[in-house]
């Protein structure tokens, strides 16, 4: 396993921590879905969210076509796109979808 690889898993386990702590049920999306991780909580919308730690802003290794894939997702379960942007000796940023600069959908920009 990479440096990268074992500090983008302790941040997705610090926002699944941090996410629990405010009474969310939080599991870890699989390899093959398009998220990191999956929040429901009783009386809120469901959250699909992906969890960056690049220290070259929040959209670094998030590009418009994921940022799409992941809204166009959440759209099909009723669910909410969120980034949880966690930059090296910074502190957690909840950014939801639509403040996400960028994204394509349908072939074209927003």
């Amino acid at each position: 396993m990479t440096r990268g690889g074992q500090a983008g898993r302790a941040r997705e386990r610090q926002v699944a921590n941090r996410l629990r702590s405010d009474d969310w049920v939080c599991v870890k999306g699989t390899t093959f879905g398009v998220c990191d991780l999956v929040a429901l909580r009783a009386g809120s919308t469901p959250r699909l969210i992906e969890v960056k730690s690049t220290a070259g802003g929040p959209y670094e290794r998030f590009g418009p076509v994921e940022r799409a894939s992941l809204m166009a997702e959440a759209r099909r379960a009723g669910a909410e796109a969120w980034l949880a942007w966690y930059p090296p000796r910074g502190q957690l940023r909840w950014i939801p979808s639509w403040e996400w600069p960028g994204v394509v959908e349908l072939g074209r920009a927003a």
